[in-house]
């Protein structure tokens, strides 16, 4: 293993290690642009310019491998007037629109300008390169060419990442540009990431743009859920609106994030977001809705059914055991299965569930029926009431015809409620509470509220305590913990 000294610092590193690299496990920070540990390397930008013991020129530090015995310098003289330097170039055709930039915030290049330069520059503005400004390209993305500083990423990533190679560069020295290739539609459902991965304001997204300073934005780290891959994200957010969501690169699932994982947060306040119930296709308050389905319940008690979901928690669909066990039923059944791995090759599913795998472990400890035994009860009329989730049910639909089963379901949006529902009630979204996901390759992960939900809106085990109390039964639940604890005595 080659032993490497960076700014006085010794560290033996595994072969291959850039100094780029070997600079940041010693706690050295390299300024970059071009550089990303998951894209491959292009040494274009020259930020990362540092001086090497015995080297007649500074060397790039993301291309320039560590060997043994080299000594490094990223503080001297020199290195600063190449950062300066550099710092001028990019600018020299950059646009004076910082204020009104969406980048602003998370700029790399306004942050290396106050770290490394501050130097005027010496370049009159009305000769200035003008490009296009404001393209949008794709159903998510805005391309601003002006603020462009052609570190190339974004071009990386279409081919490496997506493998799809709808940009490149075109013209020459400094009237070169990022396009897209004649005949290509920028739509290859990871365009975000481009947003994310670029260090200026060229690349900004449509559905962020000009909503938020980022400077006021909250960051809670939680879970997307719209598939069962389960990738870490993080939900930025202010005064109780989810403006976005972020990937939270980890070394089990992503780097990236998916544009469809990326829009999951609008259900939140979206306007078929359920803040009451739903009686036949009658809105009515929460208690008297309850009430209204703990009534069918009561009247169906020994013919009633609860069925788990692969969209909820297992903290939610232990609770919806412990009320088949309050019940006395053995109408119940959190039986899922599906296709499981990467469809892509990047990140989707197959499974568009999240929690298949968290069903299964309340199955394993709740018992029940396997799920085609209950759709065939449901379908002989044995059932006359369900309890379940909406999606869930809406897997039921031909059996529910053919044997009348009345439904109480549960919703966050009125979309996901399935034809002929008695019941509807609304539950808080996993934006909005804690719950336990279990993705395909059996990593436990863990949401956690970002905002508060409406008034009267209450996590699903509390809905479920609730309907349960109005029929004369107790779940004992204080917690989603405690649902979960419950169905493991």
């Amino acid at each position: 293993m080659p032993k490497i000294t960076i700014d006085g610092k010794t560290a033996e590193v595994a072969k291959g290690t850039t100094v780029l690299e070997a600079a940041q496990q010693l706690g050295v920070y390299v300024p970059r642009y071009c550089y990303h540990p998951k894209l491959p390397i292009s040494g274009n930008c020259r930020m990362c310019l540092v001086e090497v013991e015995k080297s007649p020129k500074l060397l790039t530090a993301c291309s320039t491998e560590a060997a043994d015995g080299m000594v490094v310098r990223t503080d001297t003289d020199k290195v600063k007037t190449a950062r300066r330097d550099v710092l001028e170039y990019l600018l020299i055709n950059h646009p004076l629109d910082c204020p009104i930039c969406d980048q602003a915030g998370e700029c790399g290049l306004q942050d290396y300008y106050m770290e490394y330069s501050r130097a005027k520059s010496r370049f009159p503005n009305e000769d200035k390169v003008r490009r296009q400004k404001r393209r949008a390209l794709g159903p998510h993305l805005v391309l601003d060419n002006e603020r462009c500083i052609l570190c190339t990423r974004c071009v990386r990533f279409c081919s490496e990442v997506t493998k799809t190679s709808e940009l490149e560069v075109m013209g020459r020295g400094d009237r070169s540009y990022i396009d897209l290739k004649e005949g290509k539609a920028l739509d290859n459902g990871y365009t975000l990431n481009l947003a994310d991965i670029c260090p200026v304001g060229a690349w900004t997204s449509r559905d962020f743009r000009f909503k938020q300073r980022v400077w006021f934005l909250k960051k809670t780290p939680t879970v997307c859920l719209g598939c069962a891959t389960g990738c870490l994200v993080e939900a930025h957010h202010n005064k109780n609106t989810i403006y976005r969501l972020s990937p939270r690169p980890n070394a089990e699932t992503n780097t990236w994030l998916c544009d469809r994982g990326r829009m999951t947060y609008k259900s939140v306040s979206a306007g078929d977001r359920l803040v009451k119930g739903i009686v036949k296709n009658g809105l009515i308050e929460l208690e008297p809705a309850l009430r209204e389905a703990a009534a069918r319940l009561d009247e169906a008690r020994d013919a009633a059914a609860v069925l788990g979901s692969p969209w909820l928690s297992v903290e939610d669909n232990s609770a919806l055991a412990l009320l088949a066990r309050a019940l006395k039923t053995e109408n119940y059944s959190f039986d899922f299965s599906a296709e499981q791995g990467i469809k892509d090759g990047i990140l989707i599913n197959k499974d568009p569930a999240p929690n298949t795998a968290g069903a299964r472990q309340v199955k394993a400890a709740a018992g029940g029926l396997s799920f085609s035994d209950f759709a065939k009860r449901a379908a002989s009329g044995r059932i006359k009431l369900i309890v379940a989730e909406a999606r869930a049910a809406a897997a039921l639909k031909d059996e529910l015809k053919a044997g009348g089963a009345a439904l109480v379901v549960f919703a966050v949006n009125r979309g996901e409620v399935p034809e002929g529902a008695q019941t509807t009630l609304p539950y808080a979204s996993y934006f909005e509470t804690q719950g336990t996901f279990v993705n395909y390759q059996g990593f436990s992960r863990r949401t956690r509220p970002s905002v508060e939900p409406p008034e009267g809106v209450r996590p699903l085990w509390a809905m479920l305590t609730s309907l349960a109390s109005y029929s004369g039964l107790s779940l004992g639940l204080n917690s989603g913990d405690d649902a979960i604890r419950g169905i493991k005595k």
